[in-house]
């Protein structure tokens, strides 16, 4: 038997009495469980003698019951009612189609008392409002996220078949003693629509700060994002002990340029994991597209985001000697430099212009390369053929051209020196060349 607790308060003319038959006698009301803004719900006995749950279609703001016949309040609401409940049929039978371990199960649908009423499973189990207020020590992080999974194959399940719960709440979601969930009250869930056909039923339940704000305005499409709304706000109650700010609230601040009132679990310190709460901050954003899209793509954060918050980062922390130690390594290099080139003259540390003593020494003990990058073994070898290749290409010149003043060259010659190249810093090797 369901672990909910049946209303207590004096029966009213709107409810089916206790004892009530339905559908000839196959079903017998034994009490009334609750009653929302659409439909009354009731624990009842089957011909079988076995429990089971009936919805009836009731949108007691423009409906009551008169000699047990359901009618309109008045004519003016005639049409609609006739609508409200086609559309509960209609989604009965598609619910009736349903097979999944966390969704509850219906076993029929019939039309009577100028009515709707569809005969459901009975769940054993408590919904999650009460493990919330009753038995907090149950809500670890383990539970949070192995329920958050088995609701979400539910949804996707649904959504596969084309359905949108849209009443998804912290009380229709029911959870045994081996914690196993169930989607339950599918009264209010209607075929998804494509884009570009915004067709609403009249049945939706809306319930403040589960209920993402398309939900209050008729002329916005509702999606799979907008289920994953109410589900991300049904984990945030559990998590926080609240529900979140009205989805309307948070819609005209951010319209308005002003800061969201909804404060991410993630900057929070909750005893959750980390991907439960940077998940449910993404299912629950504002605009409709920034939201997970699908089930699918919500269980793939759940895995690739890491359980464990990662750790901020280290600022960096400015080292108070920083310039004390710079100009010690600038004195000590200075000295360095000093002492290897003890031969330079005053004129030639200032600048920096080795003498060819210490040439020699540099030459010996660097690495020398020619401007395509080739190493020089023998310096004085190579700086020779370059001498010898110079005046062969100068005497070469000299015979090809004509110059006044025969026997006076006609070119300077070039400096040895002239020619190096400077040394490579990444390498500490030197480039020359004639």
């Amino acid at each position: 038997m369901s672990q909910m607790v049946a209303i207590q308060d004096l029966p009213t003319a709107d409810e089916l009495q206790i004892g009530t038959q339905l559908l000839y006698g196959q079903y017998q009301i034994e009490c009334q469980l609750q009653r929302g803004g659409f439909g009354i719900t009731y624990v009842a006995r089957d011909s079988l003698d076995r429990q089971v749950v009936i919805k009836e279609c009731f949108p007691s703001e423009i409906c009551q019951r008169t000699d047990g016949q359901v009618h309109a309040v008045s004519a003016e609401f005639d049409e609609q009612l006739a609508s409200i409940k086609r559309q509960f049929v209609r989604e009965a039978h598609r619910m009736a189609k349903l097979r999944h371990a966390h969704i509850v199960a219906v076993h029929q649908v019939f039309e009577e008392n100028n009515s709707a009423y569809m005969a459901l499973e009975q769940v054993v189990g408590v919904d999650l409002i009460t493990v919330q207020e009753e038995q907090p020590e149950r809500l670890t992080p383990k539970f949070l996220e192995a329920s958050l999974r088995q609701v979400l194959e539910a949804i996707r399940y649904t959504h596969c078949h084309g359905m949108l719960h849209r009443d998804i709440s912290p009380d229709n979601i029911l959870v045994d003693d081996a914690d196993h969930l169930t989607l339950i009250d599918f009264g209010a869930a209607r075929e998804h629509t494509v884009p570009g056909n915004r067709a609403h039923s009249a049945l939706i339940a809306v319930k403040d700060g589960y209920s993402p704000h398309e939900f209050y305005l008729p002329d916005v499409m509702h999606d799979y994002s907008s289920d994953l709304y109410s589900l991300g706000a049904t984990f945030y109650h559990l998590i926080t002990g609240s529900p979140p700010p009205h989805s309307q609230v948070r819609l005209s601040a951010v319209s308005a340029g002003a800061d969201d009132p909804y404060v991410p679990l993630a900057s929070g310190d909750w005893s959750c994991d980390y991907n439960v709460l940077l998940t449910v901050d993404r299912a629950m954003a504002v605009l409709q597209e920034k939201r997970f899209q699908t089930s699918e793509e919500w269980l793939s954060g759940l895995d690739s985001t890491p359980r464990e918050r990662p750790a901020p980062p280290v600022a960096p922390v400015a080292d108070p000697q920083l310039e004390t130690k710079i100009s010690q390594f600038v004195r000590q290099t200075n000295t360095q430099f000093d002492a290897f080139l003890p031969n330079l003259t005053r004129a030639d540390k200032k600048s920096r212009k080795p003498s060819p003593g210490v040439l020699a020494v540099e030459t010996q003990r660097r690495q020398w390369v020619d401007i395509f990058g080739n190493p020089i073994d023998d310096v004085s070898a190579w700086l020779n053929e370059q001498e010898r290749e110079n005046r062969a290409k100068q005497k070469s010149e000299r015979k090809a051209t004509t110059i006044v003043g025969r026997g006076k060259p006609g070119y300077v010659r070039r400096s040895l020196f002239a020619s190096l190249l400077s040394r490579r810093p990444s390498n500490d090797t030197v480039s020359v060349q004639a």
